[in-house]
């Protein structure tokens, strides 16, 4: 048998590491693909960091916090208070070392009422030290995305012409207020939650 065909010691030979090239398929759409896979696994990393941080937070005070499996459309975490008897669900958006802009969000964040979220936690990542939390009542927050975007949409293009819907939302370093910069840290209003439902 030639070497390179040869598994019987998990070793591939002269193939390792090498990847089948499908008939057709031009290099320059490889690479393509792999940066694409690569970007979409760093904010994969990223938006999972975050929720670990929540959870962590919320543990360190008491309770006990929970990831929902991915792809959960409405919430990323669920906190209940120690003995079980209340739960609440928080929307983790995340924001990474590098991303000196904001938080880009989804279309639907916008709504004015998303039954069964009542919090979303905006995380703050920093290179060496620890991140930042934006805590907020969902409604509260769906208002303040909403006043971003509709001052964003009644402003003309430099043509002159209306903006178009881009098709997502989002919360940029620029629009946080003295109101919202007086949110950070401020874990308050979920632990009230959590204590008043469990009372």
């Amino acid at each position: 048998m030639r070497s390179e065909y040869d598994f019987s010691q998990g070793i591939r030979g002269a193939h390792a590491g090498k990847r089948a090239r499908i008939v057709g398929e031009r290099s320059s759409d490889v690479t393509s693909r792999t940066q694409v896979s690569a970007k979409e696994s760093s904010n994969t990393l990223t938006g999972t960091a975050g929720e670990y941080y929540v959870c962590a937070e919320l543990c360190r005070r008491g309770y006990l916090a929970l990831l929902t499996p991915k792809n959960n459309p409405l919430f990323d975490v669920v906190a209940t208070n120690i003995d079980g008897t209340t739960s609440i669900s928080i929307q983790v958006k995340t924001r990474s070392a590098r991303n000196k802009q904001g938080w880009k969000l989804n279309k639907q964040v916008s709504a004015s009422d998303t039954p069964g979220v009542p919090f979303v936690v905006l995380v703050n990542l920093h290179e060496r030290e620890a991140p930042d939390f934006f805590i907020y009542p969902f409604s509260e927050f769906a208002s303040r995305v909403r006043e971003v975007f509709d001052s964003y949409m009644s402003k003309l293009k430099r043509s002159g012409e209306p903006r178009k819907d881009p098709g997502f939302r989002w919360f940029d370093e620029v629009n946080l207020t003295e109101a919202d910069f007086a949110r950070k840290n401020i874990w308050q209003p979920i632990i009230d939650a959590l204590d008043a439902n469990g009372s």
